[in-house]
C-alpha cells in the first residue's frame, strides 16, 4: 500500500514536471520565433534578455514568454512539493524546497514583468541565488546517492553552479573581457535591462544559460527521481 502511494506521488510528480517543462519550452521558443520572423537579422539573443523580451509594450510577444514562465513554473513547483513529500532525508529535504523557491521565484519573473520594476528585479535575484543553493544542494544528493542515473544531473548541477557564479562574481571578471562597470547594488538591474547595449551582453547571456540549463537539469532530475517504473524499483 505504501509503495503504491509512493508510485502514485511519483508519476503525479513526473506528470507535472513535464507538463511544466513544455510550457517553458512553448512559451519561449515562441516568443523567440515570432520576435525573430518580425525583426530578422535587427534580432539578436545577445543583446535582448529574457525580461526584455517579456516586457510589455516594448515585445508584441510578451504574453507568450510570461505565460510559459509563470504557469510551467507553478506546475514545476508542484512536482518539486511532491518531491518534497517524497524525501525521506534532511538534505534531500532542502533540496526540494529550495528548489520550489527556485521556480516560485522564476513565476513570479512572468508574473511580475519589467513593467513591474522592482518585483521583477527581487524574482530574478531570488532566481539566481537559490538556483545556486538547489544545485549545490543537488551535488549533495548525488554524492550521497552515487548512482550512475545520477550522473547527467550531477554534471548539470555542476554547470548552474558556474553559471550563476559567474553572474554574482561577475565584477571580478567583467574587466578582463572589456566590460564596463557596473554601479554597486546595480547587477540584477544590468541583467534584465542595460542601456547603451553592448554587442555582447555577457550577463543576459548567462541568464540564458541559466534558463536552458536549468530546463535540462529538472527534465534530468524528473526522469531519474520521478520516472514511474524507476521509482518502482527504488521503492
Amino acid at each position: 500500500m505504501i509503495i503504491n502511494k509512493t508510485e502514485n506521488i511519483a508519476r503525479l510528480a513526473y506528470l507535472f514536471g513535464l507538463l511544466g517543462l513544455f510550457g517553458l519550452f512553448l512559451g519561449i521558443v515562441l516568443s523567440i520565433a515570432i520576435e525573430y520572423i518580425q525583426y530578422g537579422d535587427k534580432y539578436s539573443l545577445l543583446q535582448l534578455s529574457l525580461s526584455e523580451l517579456g516586457t510589455y509594450n516594448r515585445s508584441s510577444t510578451a504574453i507568450l514568454i510570461n505565460g510559459g514562465l509563470f504557469f510551467g513554473s507553478l506546475s514545476l513547483t508542484m512536482s518539486c512539493l511532491f518531491g518534497l513529500q517524497m524525501s525521506s532525508r534532511f538534505s534531500s529535504g532542502l533540496f526540494w524546497l529550495s528548489l520550489v523557491i527556485t521556480f516560485i521565484s522564476l513565476a513570479a519573473i512572468g508574473l511580475f514583468p519589467l513593467n513591474v520594476h522592482h518585483l521583477h528585479i527581487h524574482a530574478v535575484s531570488i532566481y539566481i541565488y537559490f538556483g545556486f543553493v538547489s544545485a549545490a544542494l543537488c551535488l549533495i544528493e548525488c554524492a550521497i546517492e552515487r548512482k550512475m542515473p545520477l550522473c547527467m544531473p550531477f554534471i548539470l548541477s555542476c554547470m548552474i553552479l558556474l553559471i550563476h557564479g559567474a553572474i554574482l562574481s561577475h565584477e571580478y571578471w567583467r574587466e578582463s573581457i572589456g566590460g564596463k562597470p557596473i554601479s554597486e547594488g546595480m547587477l540584477f538591474q544590468a541583467i534584465v535591462s542595460q542601456s547603451p547595449k553592448p554587442e555582447i551582453w555577457w550577463l543576459s547571456i548567462l541568464f540564458w544559460c541559466s534558463i536552458v540549463t536549468m530546463w535540462i537539469w529538472m527534465l534530468s532530475i524528473c526522469r531519474w527521481y520521478f520516472l514511474p517504473h524507476r521509482q518502482g524499483k527504488r521503492s
